[in-house]
């Protein structure tokens, strides 16, 4: 579950939280000012699933992910490693119950204190006044996973103050869409090693791409997390627009990433042999 913020980013090579300033201006933290899902006619939507959000300390061009930096070996990482909802990943991870939609109410807030998941209680990590940005990814509902648009969006810009918060750029609200909707685009193909297919998970997909907006003209994308069945593969419904795919081989440690170019409909075909030199391709930058 754990997806990385931005695929061409290069991590800041800070050990810790403590090692970035906090603007005390800040009040309680930040705030993302997003309401949630609606249908085509901005209506609420009772569907069920789940918002991750990475926190990003320094800056997004370098980077750093305090929950991202954790050994789990050890079972150590970042001083606040304990008030990460997923160690590991996601600083916050919000489930919605079935039947209650993907809704905020009153916006997303990231506070300076947050409960410690491990002992109880609470920590004071001051990560709303230290909050360089904040990256929103949206799981619409596990039972569809591939059929609706994996949302996602980065707020890097905080400025306005009210109600003891320092808010973000208004992002308002996001349409819930599948393949069936216009300006979405989806990748198939098939995936083989030495003409068989693959044991089960062992070739996973990563895509980010793809360009619409909120109902405030927001900028969002989409991303998908997704690994071969058999031999064949798919991205389930994305925004159209340009994707970065990156294909890992967990086998074997290899990796692949293709950038494509603005692409759209659902007929874009993609097709891998892992046993061949740049998966059978020659248009990837690969680690082999």
């Amino acid at each position: 579950m754990a997806v990385i913020l931005l695929a061409q980013a290069t991590p800041a090579q800070a050990a810790d939280s403590t090692q970035y300033g906090r603007d005390s201006s800040r009040g309680l933290g930040v705030a993302v000012p997003f309401s949630g899902f609606t249908d085509r006619n901005g209506q609420a939507v009772p569907i069920s699933g789940a918002v991750g959000v990475d926190l990003v300390l320094g800056s997004t061009a370098q980077p750093y992910l305090p929950c991202q930096n954790y050994n789990p070996q050890t079972g150590t990482g970042d001083t606040f490693i304990n008030a990460c909802e997923v160690r590991g990943s996601y600083t916050t991870y919000t489930r919605f119950a079935t039947g209650q939609g993907i809704l905020f109410p009153h916006g997303y807030f990231m506070p300076d204190v947050q409960p410690d998941y491990v002992n109880g209680g609470s920590l004071r990590t001051d990560w709303g006044a230290r909050t360089a940005g904040l990256s929103l990814e949206f799981y619409p509902d596990v039972a569809l996973d591939q059929e609706y648009v994996h949302s996602r969006f980065y707020v890097d810009y905080f400025n306005y103050r009210a109600n003891g918060w320092t808010y973000s750029y208004h992002v308002g609200t996001i349409k819930l869409v599948t393949l069936a909707d216009p300006g979405t685009t989806r990748i198939i193909g098939t995936v083989t090693r030495n003409g068989a297919a693959p044991a089960a998970k062992e070739i996973k997909f990563t895509i980010f791409g793809g360009d619409a907006r909120s109902s405030a003209d927001y900028p969002i994308s989409s991303f998908a997390v997704t690994y071969s069945n058999g031999t064949d593969w798919t991205s389930g419904a994305m925004y159209a627009g340009a994707q970065r795919v990156t294909v890992d081989d967990t086998a074997t440690g290899h990796q692949c990433v293709y950038d494509l170019p603005r692409i759209s409909g659902p007929d874009n075909r993609l097709d891998f042999d892992v046993a061949r030199p740049g998966f059978g391709r020659g248009d990837g930058h690969c680690n082999f």
